[in-house]
């Protein structure tokens, strides 16, 4: 029974199979699974069991859990603090100490607290490295040798191999590395009818598996690429647009195109639990998960995407800070295209690459260290002053609203930028620059008529 519920909550938090085995090969290292247990060094000591121990804290019979040292629950807590954290928690949300699922919450919120951590978790590749994430740097034991690296990682497996062999309608694993490492069709997530061909008034949810699928990539034509700069964000992206389109309770509909969001939200915006058949069309299956991404990924400015239609499309991702690029070798071939890409044919289509290209292998590092993310724009109107003049010397165009993003290149001092009309509240500024969107500071820009 723990299993399950354990297994069901870890995969809807990282919506990865390695991550949810590996977190799991742990904690039954650690527990058993048991969210009661106290560590058994401790039984003669403290003159308790498992069952006495969590009663005699919940009655307030025992008043010294934070400060006594006894590992407990399900990831075995120990050090003060976490014991003292998990106590208020438990408190807060009116549960047992002993209560399983307040403990992954619980375990949740910590490991969401280190954002290096919880990135490393979504895009680990194997159940041994996201159990060795898991054991070197958020359980940290003493013995931390490869032959328990090994063992934690096996126990991981077990649960890998129990829970991605399920039925319909259950969480399943995907493999994601084979639509994203491609190097035979270059795929992207793609819906456009429904069963019938038409646009409407079809049955919910994906009845012949095209209505959303993965398909190879074609010219529309494409009239711009909006790309988010930040890779783990993106990645991110691109999964949850294969998930979607793998799933065939989402089908296509134009009159019912937001109940793929609304039952995504209920999902806890994992594509792959959706259950109940529901619709979308193109623009809103893509900014839905763009909307999922925002909140996976804590970023506020992409949560507050609105269901788009592809009219409305470049002007609302461009605030929420994606690029726009528009450069030939991004709209005709798929060798510039980065997974979670944006394919926009202004006023009529869109639909998101998920198949890294062959010319871009090289700038291509979720896996690295990524900047940090603003977490608003202050104005999303254009202000009537149409350039940024830069001042104050030369000065790099980024990638993303902040110095450690890329640079897209130099502008000279005194050169005259395009203004989009966008600020984030950290000052930086959304212009145009050799034919991409891309950010100045305000302290080396100036607005001007």
């Amino acid at each position: 029974m723990n299993e399950k519920i354990i297994w069901d909550f870890l995969f809807s938090k990282f919506n990865n199979a390695y991550a949810a085995a590996g977190i799991m090969g742990n904690l039954y290292a650690e527990s058993g699974l048991n969210p009661k247990k106290l560590q058994s060094t401790y039984y003669n000591k403290l003159g308790f069991n498992n069952e006495t121990y969590t009663i005699a804290i919940d009655n307030g019979k025992y008043n010294n859990f934070i400060y006594d040292s006894a590992g407990y629950g399900i990831a075995q807590w120990t050090y003060w603090s976490r014991k003292r954290d998990l106590l208020a928690f438990a408190r807060e949300k009116g549960t047992s100490i002993g209560d399983l699922t307040m403990q992954l919450k619980f375990l949740y919120k910590e490991l969401d607290a280190s954002h290096a951590i919880r990135n490393s978790l979504m895009l680990s590749k194997s159940v041994r490295e996201a159990s060795d994430i898991i054991l070197l740097r958020y359980e940290k034991p003493l013995n931390q040798s490869e032959e328990v690296q090994i063992k934690r990682s096996n126990y991981g497996e077990k649960y890998y191999k129990k829970f991605t062999n399920k039925k319909e309608g259950d969480n399943m694993a995907i493999d994601f590395n084979r639509y994203i490492y491609s190097t035979g069709t270059h795929y992207i997530s793609n819906s456009g009818s429904d069963e019938n061909k038409a646009y409407h008034d079809g049955k919910a949810g994906d009845q012949t598996g095209h209505e959303w699928e993965l398909k190879a990539w074609y010219n529309r034509p494409w009239t711009v690429v909006l790309r988010y700069p930040n890779q783990v964000v993106a990645l991110k992206i691109a999964e949850l647009s294969i998930a979607a389109a793998l799933n065939d309770k989402i089908g296509y509909d134009q009159y019912q195109r937001t109940t793929y969001w609304a039952q995504l939200q209920k999902a806890n915006y994992n594509p792959s639990a959706i259950t109940v058949a529901c619709e979308e069309d193109c623009t809103a299956g893509v900014s839905a998960n763009v909307r999922a991404a925002g909140y996976l990924c804590g970023i506020k400015a992409l949560q507050q995407v609105p269901i788009c239609s592809s009219r409305n499309m470049k002007q609302e991702f461009v605030k929420a800070g994606f690029q726009a690029l528009t450069a030939s070798k991004y709209l005709t071939s798929t060798k510039y295209l980065l997974p979670g890409d944006i394919l926009l044919y202004e006023n009529h289509h869109a639909a998101a690459n998920v198949t890294l290209g062959s010319a871009v292998k090289n700038e291509w590092h979720p896996d690295s260290i990524t900047p940090t993310i603003p977490d608003s724009i202050e104005s999303s109107t254009n202000i009537g002053k149409p350039y940024i003049q830069i001042i104050n010397g030369n000065v790099h165009v980024r990638k993303g609203p902040s110095a450690s993003y890329g640079s897209l290149g130099v502008a000279k001092n005194g050169d005259k930028l395009p203004y989009f009309g966008y600020k984030y509240t950290n000052g930086w500024e959304l212009v145009e620059y050799n034919a991409q969107t891309g950010w100045v500071s305000n302290k080396y820009s100036k607005l001007i008529e």
